[in-house]
């Protein structure tokens, strides 16, 4: 004997949203940044070793359309330009660290932020001339961006 369920669901019920907790401790310009442009296909995985070990994504909060043209980005980024490398911890299957950079006066300001607990983020702001800017100096001529929009 085969059982058949059968569920109706009213038109309220779809119309219905639902609202994803924010973590709390991250400055309001990158609370939804899991929203914005990845600019990496895949989740990085094949470079774990160096300043950002363990598997990333890097998410921009740009529009590809505002920032690539013939198939090429336009440099430099705008102000107000915020790049976001969310590093993953494979173990916990979580992100436990967001790595910042927001383009201000023509200049990128660095922060980074780290988890703490389920839910939670502490950080810093790292300013302009710090350990981050010497080695982003090794692409200037990309506005000191290491990641490439990967074209879909």
């Amino acid at each position: 004997m085969k059982l058949i369920a059968t569920l109706t669901i009213g038109a309220a019920a779809l119309a219905t949203t639902v609202a994803i907790a924010q973590p709390s401790g991250l400055p309001d310009v990158i609370t939804d940044y899991w929203s914005w442009s990845r600019l990496n296909i895949d989740r990085f995985t094949d470079n774990l070793t160096g300043a950002h070990p363990q598997p990333k994504d890097v998410y921009i909060n740009l529009d590809p359309n505002d920032f690539r043209a013939d198939g090429q980005t336009i440099l430099p980024f705008p102000d107000g330009t915020v790049v976001v490398k969310e590093r993953n911890d494979a173990d916990e299957l979580l992100v436990d660290r967001l790595y910042v950079m927001e383009k201000v006066a023509g200049a990128w300001a660095y922060s980074v932020y780290d988890r703490e607990g389920t839910s939670a983020f502490s950080g810093r702001e790292l300013g302009t001339d710090n350990f981050c800017s010497s080695c982003h100096e090794g692409v200037a001529d990309e506005d000191y961006v290491f990641t490439r929009f990967e074209t879909r």
